[in-house]
């Protein structure tokens, strides 16, 4: 389904209404993003470190699951689920340094959004739970993004995305959305390409 600007709902384009983005979550209604973003938080496609530095978070669970190296066994995903609280013990921690990949998706704002549920700082960087669900539907996310091109929507990049999910003081957790892989890099030195989500 896909989500307008004035935050109503639908299955296919109407005609009149702004996109914003395309529902991935339906019981917690969770949109991604019709675009990557840049570090500045502008709609685009670059890569970039999770944080210039590291720390334990503050008010972020450590999450030291097993990797998976491709996606085989996508087993349900139970820790720091919460990408919207997730993000926002991101920004408050100081101890990280500039937090590139929240600070990214907590400054985006579509051009279509009329009301304040997607206003900036409503916008923040997927749990690793709902980048998991993000792959899970990746066939039918793309088909909605290449019908909304029109509106700058570009499809979910072959590659690894950053999640807000935490694994230890120096890593945080990524997907690839190439193949299922689920693993954790290092904070300062992956460089990975991030998409903001919304909850409406």
């Amino acid at each position: 389904a896909i989500l307008y600007g004035d935050g109503t709902v639908a299955s296919g384009v109407v005609t009149g209404k702004t996109p914003i983005g395309v529902v991935f979550d339906t019981d917690n209604r969770l949109a991604v993003a019709l675009t990557d973003v840049k570090k500045d938080g502008t709609a685009g496609s670059e890569t970039m470190e999770w944080s210039s530095s590291y720390c334990d978070t503050p008010g972020l669970q450590n999450c030291t699951a097993t990797e998976i190296p491709y996606g085989t066994n996508l087993t349900p995903i139970t820790c720091g689920v919460d990408g919207r609280l997730n993000t926002n013990a991101i920004l408050a921690s100081s101890c990280n340094g500039t937090t590139y990949a929240a600070t990214a998706t907590n400054n985006y704002q579509p051009t279509g959004c009329a009301k304040d549920f997607c206003k900036k700082t409503k916008w923040f960087l997927p749990s690793i739970r709902d980048l998991q669900n993000i792959y899970l539907q990746k066939t039918q996310i793309d088909a909605s993004l290449t019908l909304l091109k029109g509106y700058s929507a570009t499809t979910v990049k072959n590659d690894y995305y950053w999640s807000s999910t935490e694994y230890s003081m120096y890593s945080a957790w990524r997907f690839g959305m190439h193949n299922g892989a689920r693993n954790y890099g290092s904070k300062y030195d992956s460089n990975v390409y991030v998409r903001p989500i919304l909850a409406f």
